[in-house]
């Protein structure tokens, strides 16, 4: 058999005649005849019974279009297949993603994205920045979302969000009553510290020491979120990023920004030496365009604190 003579089967199976099938395909009645008779040769039986003008299926014919049937199913799945990968339905994504990120805004973009691409799996591995920018760079991820370390050169960086720092407070802790928080204001208070494995928090410690300020008492805590919930429950204050803080936004704590002015960058990091599938590329540039939204709504949160 040849895809032509399973094409003129099954046209006169679904039409009933040669006439019918051969309108259907646009051919002569006498082609139409002469593909089924080579199928009937190759297979060295005989299809159909002739009764005048009519052909009456033999139990062979019926068995033989059932196969037809499930083949072309089969074909028909294989073009919504094709289709899916062409318009980035299909594939698996993975996106490695410090704690920040990973913990409450990641998320949100990811679940959008698989609702418009029901057949895409995607790993979300939570790392630290350092880990992340090695990943990225050796190609064991499609790309990440992190800090810039600095240490790695095969890594390209795409700055995705500058995210002020700014103080949490209970709401009736004597410093909430201020516009703005100084860091010399941090002087003996119970501050709640990260000790997790990105760098940013250095920047933190390091502008405490250069003040000579001690804080009273120590909390320290892996993320932000955990940090702002620490305040929430009365344990003392917090200095987080904007987009944490904005979460935990409520009328048991304040938000206040720093007298001092310090943010950190997060990137999206993609490998030097690779080139991001399409559908990766697709997820890449949602979250971009995500993180501009996201830019835009702290910056407005952080002027109505200022107003």
């Amino acid at each position: 058999m040849n895809i032509r003579q399973v094409e003129v089967f099954k046209a006169i199976m679904d039409a009933g005649s040669i006439t019918e099938a051969a309108g259907r395909l646009h051919v002569s009645q006498p082609s139409v005849s002469k593909h089924l008779k080579l199928l009937e040769l190759s297979l060295g039986l005989s299809l159909f019974e002739r009764a005048g003008n009519r052909l009456i299926p033999a139990p062979e014919a019926h068995a033989l279009y059932d196969q037809i049937g499930r083949t072309y199913q089969g074909l028909d799945h294989l073009n919504r297949f094709a289709d899916g990968l062409k318009h980035h339905r299909h594939g698996e994504i993975t996106v490695a993603a410090m704690p920040l990120i990973a913990q409450h805004w990641l998320p949100k973009v990811v679940s959008a994205f698989l609702t418009r691409h029901d057949t895409v799996s995607v790993s979300l591995p939570v790392r630290s920045s350092r880990w992340i920018n090695e990943s990225v760079a050796s190609a064991n991820v499609d790309f990440g979302i992190g800090l810039a370390t600095g240490e790695e050169s095969g890594t390209r960086q795409q700055l995705l969000l500058d995210l002020p720092l700014v103080c949490v407070l209970p709401r009736r802790h004597p410093l909430a009553a201020l516009e703005t928080v100084s860091l010399r204001d941090l002087d003996g208070q119970n501050l709640i510290t990260l000790s997790n494995f990105d760098q940013w928090r250095l920047a933190v410690e390091r502008a405490l020491e250069d003040q000579r300020i001690s804080p009273r008492r120590r909390v320290d805590t892996f993320t932000t979120f955990v940090a702002c919930q620490l305040v929430l429950d009365g344990a003392g204050i917090a200095v987080v990023d904007a987009l944490t803080a904005l979460d935990y936004a409520n009328e048991k704590v304040r938000i206040r920004r720093l007298e001092k002015a310090m943010s950190f960058e997060i990137f999206l990091l993609t490998s030097k030496h690779g080139k991001l599938s399409t559908l990766a590329r697709s997820f890449a540039d949602e979250v971009a365009a995500r993180a501009r939204e996201t830019q835009a709504d702290v910056s407005e949160h952080l002027n109505q604190l200022a107003a």
